[in-house]
């Protein structure tokens, strides 16, 4: 609670709740059950919501946890009126199947919207991310070069890369594709990192004949 008033206070237009939910994280980590979850989840929503502040609940390593008692939380969750809520493949272990069937669980479940998060221990990233879409998912986390902890999260532009073949006109309309380029290489100079010699290439030409 003494974070989500700091957080208050400071002017944010958004708060992102987060607590880990697998039998890892709450052995290791914090050393609290799902019934004290719930409840500090819901004293903070209300806290939040009272000063009008969009809010999202997640469940850190929510793909290795009880799913059973990540769809029981999350649905006691979107009855407080949270804008979304997310679930985490913390540790880049999910496969694009699994992520399929509980996405899609989830959606049966909650009438939020839906935020997901996968990082790439496994090569998966962007597969889990397009399963998570596909079955309902309403937010995916990108960054950049998939720039982030280990061997980082789904990047922008291999995600932009398979949605583009999928439904070019409204990615494209959507989208600024022809700044893509000049954003990863911007980052790459700031952070100093390589871009990878195989990096994903995104067609934005609006006449897709003039690309393949």
């Amino acid at each position: 609670m003494d974070d989500a008033k700091i957080a208050v206070q400071t002017g944010v237009d958004g708060v992102n709740v987060a607590i880990g939910t697998s039998s890892y994280l709450m052995k290791h980590s914090h050393g609290k059950g799902m019934a004290y979850i719930a409840t500090k989840a819901e004293e903070v929503i209300s806290y939040v919501q009272s000063h009008n502040i969009e809010i999202r609940f997640s469940g850190e390593d929510s793909f290795r946890s009880d799913f059973d008692n990540i769809l029981k939380l999350y649905s006691t969750i979107d009855k407080l009126g949270v804008n979304r809520v997310g679930i985490a493949d913390t540790v880049g272990s999910a496969t694009p199947m699994e992520v399929y069937r509980k996405v899609e669980t989830l959606r049966r479940t909650v009438n939020c919207d839906i935020e997901t998060h996968f990082h790439n221990d496994t090569g998966c990233a962007i597969a889990n991310a397009y399963c998570a879409l596909e079955s309902g998912a309403t937010h995916i986390d990108t960054t950049v070069l998939g720039i982030g902890e280990r061997n980082g999260i789904t990047p922008l532009g291999g995600l932009m890369a398979c949605l583009v073949t999928v439904d070019r006109k409204y990615i494209q309309n959507k989208y600024r594709m022809d700044k893509l380029s000049y954003v990863e290489k911007l980052v790459a100079q700031a952070v100093e990192v390589e871009i990878p010699f195989n990096t994903y290439e995104v067609p934005w030409d609006p006449e897709p004949e003039k690309v393949f």
